[in-house]
């Protein structure tokens, strides 16, 4: 009997060898009536019995579909569908279950990934009840599936100054500042812009004011200029160009000149006299 339990042996052992050791049991101990007892099955076999002749029958690999990781085992278990929001990241073997993840957009609840929630994005934060709501006001989050933070109310630097105030996702902006800021220059020059523009203004109201008084000065002094009377030697020299000009008016307008000249000779004489 001993010699036909070592021949079961070595050929349980040579079928393992030539198998792969992917099927029946991995370690086993003598025990009554020439038989052997299981004490631990290959990966991926569970115990079909716990004590035989042939240790090779005592334990089975499991069905498609079904694993088992402990070698001690009597019963291979279902895998892991990963459905809905997961999809898997490692498949199913006779050895091991499905490891499931989720799909971009949301995370894990647990180490075990049981159920996926919407991941939270840079300005926003998760909530109690596993949805996703904007920062506050006066907080922000630039990290995925975070909580928000408070901005910061000052610079790191002593030189530094704020240039930019915080976001829902970003916090303030700081800059090093050399010499005068940019705004206070863009203040003084504003301020020179409409100096000069002031400055022009009054200096055309002067000059239109000036130029009104001299208009009115000059009318002012015309209108007291009195007028002078004729002499005698201008209204005979007034005589001499219109007899000058008889000669060049048409014909039938010489008459008229004529009586124009006589009743100028007239109011000379009044004059002299």
């Amino acid at each position: 009997m001993k010699l036909h339990l070592g021949v079961v042996l070595l050929l349980a052992g040579f079928q393992g060898v030539a198998s792969g050791g992917a099927v029946g049991c991995a370690t086993w101990s003598p025990s009554e009536n020439n038989q052997v007892c299981c004490t631990r099955c290959k990966q991926g076999n569970h115990m079909v019995n716990r004590c035989g002749v042939d240790p090779s029958t005592l334990c089975e690999p499991c069905d498609e579909g079904y694993f088992v990781n402990d070698p001690t085992s009597f019963a291979c278990s279902i895998c892991t569908q990963c459905t809905g929001k997961k999809k898997a990241k490692q498949d199913c073997t006779s050895s091991s279950d499905t490891v499931c993840e989720c799909k971009p957009g949301y995370l894990c609840r647990d180490t075990k990934c049981s159920s996926c929630d919407q991941e939270c994005g840079k300005g926003q934060q998760p909530t109690a009840n596993w949805t996703c709501q904007d920062c506050p006001y006066g907080t922000f989050n630039n990290k995925i599936h975070s909580k928000c933070v408070p901005w910061s109310t000052k610079c790191p630097h002593p030189d530094q100054k704020i240039v930019k105030k915080g976001t829902m996702d970003s916090d303030i902006v700081c800059e090093i500042v050399h010499g005068n800021d940019l705004q206070d220059g863009i203040m003084v020059a504003i301020l020179l812009f409409s100096l000069s523009i002031v400055i022009f203004i009054i200096l055309s109201a002067c000059i239109a004011i000036k130029k009104k008084k001299k208009k009115s000065m000059i009318m002012s002094t015309v209108e007291a200029v009195p007028e002078k009377p004729i002499t005698v030697s201008e209204g005979l020299r007034q005589l001499e160009q219109q007899e000058e000009c008889i000669y060049c008016l048409p014909q039938q307008e010489q008459g008229s000149s004529l009586e124009s000249v006589a009743s100028l000779d007239s109011e000379v004489k009044l004059l002299s006299a």
